[in-house]
């Protein structure tokens, strides 16, 4: 029998050094949370490197913190400020790309490009009209008024991922489904949003991720502090640590801070990956 050559072909070549890469990434990625969460179980008085183990594991920084109750104020207005910026933006998005989707001519063409267009705009850069704004309506120092913020802060890029995915859904179901007597409202949520679960899933936890992590927003319209989100609470506890020097109990409590949404991604981490994909695809 003859013997078949094979050849090299692109995906042939070795490839251990992306390994290497690749580990050295994660280690510089990872190497601030290990500081942090190794300061936070430090005392005041341990002063060795920032690198090297406590000399005492101390718990009490935990402990602290729990017994002070700003974290569990930070917790509850994050949780509400996710709940309300979630059903906003993905209520109001999923409806608006159902109508794009199904419509043609040259307004939806332009609606689709001044919403491609608002994506690459950063929020940063209308920070100054968006609080003056807030401020003239009543909705500062508000969740309501941050939820609805953030809800519109993230309502175009999922419309976006909304428009792809009903794209791909052949038009006879909605004519099966007019022909049966529904109407516009009821076909969208029967027949079309149970069809959108990928992309759903994937947005509910990108929208709550980010609401919890938001910090430029809370910080310029949140002033009481009974309406303080976990990240200002994070931010509060490390201003008093550079001026009374309790770094341990400020990395404590940006430890517990960060711990819901860490928790979130390792469980739900494959559903974003695979909404993501399914977007780009289709």
């Amino acid at each position: 029998m003859a013997k078949v050559k094979t050849g090299k072909g692109p995906n042939t070549h070795s490839t251990w050094w992306c390994y290497i890469v690749a580990a050295v990434l994660v280690l510089i990625y990872m190497l601030p949370i290990y500081i942090m969460l190794i300061r936070s179980f430090k005392t005041l008085q341990d002063f060795a490197h920032n690198l090297a183990l406590p000399e005492v594991w101390y718990f009490d920084n935990y402990k602290n913190v729990f017994a002070a109750g700003d974290i569990w104020i930070g917790f509850k207005n994050s949780l509400i400020l996710c709940v309300e910026t979630v059903v906003l933006e993905i209520i109001v998005a999923a409806m608006a790309a159902y109508g794009v989707a199904r419509s043609s001519g040259a307004v939806n063409n332009a609606i689709r490009k001044i919403n491609m267009l608002v994506m690459m705009i950063p929020g940063i850069a209308l920070l100054v009209g968006t609080y003056s704004l807030m401020v003239k309506m009543g909705l500062s120092n508000t969740l309501v008024g941050l939820a609805l913020l953030s809800a519109a802060g993230g309502i175009p890029a999922t419309m976006f991922m909304y428009v792809n995915f009903i794209i791909s859904i052949p038009v006879a179901l909605d004519e099966a489904a007019a022909i049966d007597g529904a109407g516009v409202i009821r076909t969208f949520l029967t027949i079309i949003m149970p069809q959108l679960k990928a992309v759903t899933v994937t947005r509910i936890i990108m929208a709550a991720t980010g609401s919890w992590n938001n910090y430029l927003m809370p910080m310029f319209l949140l002033q009481d502090k009974s309406k303080f989100t976990i990240i200002l609470v994070i931010k509060a506890a490390f201003s008093r640590g550079n001026s009374a020097g309790d770094m341990p109990r400020a990395c404590a409590t940006c430890a517990l801070g960060l711990l819901p949404v860490i928790v979130m991604y390792l469980f739900l981490q494959r559903y974003i990956i695979e909404g993501q994909i399914d977007s780009s695809v289709k």
